[in-house]
C-alpha cells in the first residue's frame, strides 16, 4: 500500500513538472510573438523615414529646365555651339557691344543693358573658303548669371571644390575682374570652362565650347 502511494505521488509530481514546463514554453512563445509584433509594427515607420530621407536628397538634383541648362560642349540655354550667330541675335536682340575682325566676332549682352549686370558673350567665326563661308558660327558661349546650371547644378557661385567632383579641370589662363584675380579652369574633354575668383574660390562665369577644341577653349573672351 505504501509502495502504491509512493508511485502515485511520483506520478503526480511528474505531471506537475510537465505542466509547469509547458506553461513556461507558452509564456516564452507569447513573449516572442509580442516582440515580433512590435518589430513588425516599427519596421514600416523606419522604412518610411528612410524613404523620406532618400526623397529629400533626390530633390536636390531636380532637372534643370532646358532654357537654363548648360550642356558642356554643346549649349547654354537655347544657344548652341555651331549655330548661326544670327539665331542668337534674334533670341537676345541687338548686342550691347560687338567687335569683329578676320572673320571672327565677339558680341556681348548685359542684363537690362547695364554693364554692371549679368553678362552673356558669344564668340563666332566664319569658315573662310568653306561652303558655309557666309555663316558666322558660334564657337564659345559665356554666361555670368547663376540662373544657368549644368545637369549636376554647377554654375556661377559654385565652389571650385564642388566643380572638381564632376569635372576634370585644369588651370588654363587668368584675368583681372574688379581688382580680383580670376583663374580659368577648363575640362577640355567635356568642353566647358569655369572662371573662378581666387579671392572667394567661387565661380563667376561659365564658358561652353566644343570638346577637344584647344583653340576655342583657350581663346579669351575678356
Amino acid at each position: 500500500m505504501k509502495k502504491n502511494s509512493f508511485l502515485i505521488l511520483l506520478l503526480a509530481a511528474s505531471l506537475a513538472a510537465c505542466n509547469s514546463s509547458t506553461k513556461k514554453q507558452e509564456t516564452t512563445d507569447t513573449n516572442q510573438q509580442v516582440q515580433t509584433a512590435d518589430t513588425a509594427a516599427k519596421s514600416p515607420t523606419d522604412t518610411t523615414a528612410a524613404s523620406k530621407m532618400v526623397t529629400k536628397d533626390t530633390s536636390l538634383t531636380a532637372l534643370v529646365p532646358a532654357d537654363q541648362l548648360i550642356t558642356p560642349g554643346k549649349s547654354i540655354g537655347h544657344i548652341a555651339i555651331g549655330d548661326d550667330v544670327q539665331a542668337a541675335t534674334k533670341l537676345l536682340g541687338r548686342p550691347d557691344s560687338s567687335d569683329a575682325a578676320m572673320g571672327s566676332s565677339l558680341m556681348v549682352w548685359f542684363a537690362k543693358h547695364d554693364v554692371n549686370g549679368y553678362r552673356t558673350s558669344i564668340f563666332s567665326h566664319r569658315n573662310a573658303g568653306g561652303a558655309d563661308e557666309a555663316i558666322s558660327r558660334v564657337q564659345k558661349i559665356l554666361v555670368t548669371s547663376p540662373w544657368f546650371k549644368t545637369a549636376s547644378h554647377a554654375g556661377v557661385t559654385s565652389p571650385i571644390d564642388s566643380i572638381k567632383h564632376n569635372y576634370t579641370v585644369k588651370p588654363t589662363s587668368t584675368y583681372k575682374l574688379k581688382g580680383d584675380k580670376v583663374q580659368v579652369y577648363t575640362d577640355l574633354d567635356k568642353g566647358i570652362s569655369f572662371e573662378i575668383n581666387t579671392a572667394t574660390n567661387k565661380c563667376v562665369g561659365v564658358v561652353v565650347h566644343k570638346a577637344y577644341d584647344t583653340a576655342s577653349a583657350y581663346l579669351s573672351m575678356h
